[in-house]
């Protein structure tokens, strides 16, 4: 079994280092304090993090929200812009080419707006999720590092790296529990 553990762990490790999780350090003193200190692990799955805790829930339901929203706002427009072309479709015979083309230039041009406004709106959603996100990033942050120094965790991997670890080493429902205390809702 502690063969097993100390392949977890130089497996963790690698995984780790082949991501770009570990920094080399500058100064002496540094890498020799790493050096000396135990390696203790961690695992956190994030994914679930962003799926159940409160602040994520909140921020889904938000943005969930906005884009009903937007998707209404535009799909109302984009309706108008249709019925404005068909009846002008029908009106074609009676109306002189150039007048026609006019028209239809108009609209088309009606059409563009709506585009570019579409886009502007998706900018927006994905501006505002990414504003969500960084709320939580910066929690989850803070509720990682007091766990961390609780539990005296050296390393801390995403489980999303990991293929197989102890459950001990688990801290996913313990972070949630921080991250749903410190950050119960995310305003976007």
């Amino acid at each position: 079994m502690r063969s097993m553990r100390t392949w977890i762990i130089a497996f963790a490790v690698a995984i780790a280092t082949a991501a770009g999780g570990i920094a080399i350090p500058v100064h002496s003193a540094v890498a020799q304090a790493a050096q000396n200190a135990p390696l203790v692990v961690g695992i956190i799955d994030l994914q679930t993090i962003l799926k159940k805790s409160k602040a994520g829930q909140s921020l889904e339901q938000a943005l969930l929200a906005k884009s009903k929203t937007i998707n209404a706002e535009i799909g109302k427009t984009e309706q108008g812009l249709r019925a404005k072309r068909q009846k002008l479709e029908q009106s074609r015979s009676s109306l002189a080419p150039a007048d026609f083309q006019a028209q239809l230039s108009a609209l088309q041009k009606e059409f563009d707006a709506l585009r570019k406004n579409a886009s502007t709106k998706r900018k927006e959603l994905e501006a505002a999720r990414n504003k969500g996100l960084q709320q939580i990033s910066n929690s989850l942050d803070a509720v990682v590092g007091d766990i961390a120094k609780k539990r005296g965790l050296t390393l801390i991997i995403n489980k999303s790296l990991v293929v197989m670890a102890a459950q001990e080493w688990d801290i996913t429902a313990e972070v949630q529990k921080g991250l749903d205390a410190k950050l119960p809702k995310v305003s976007i």
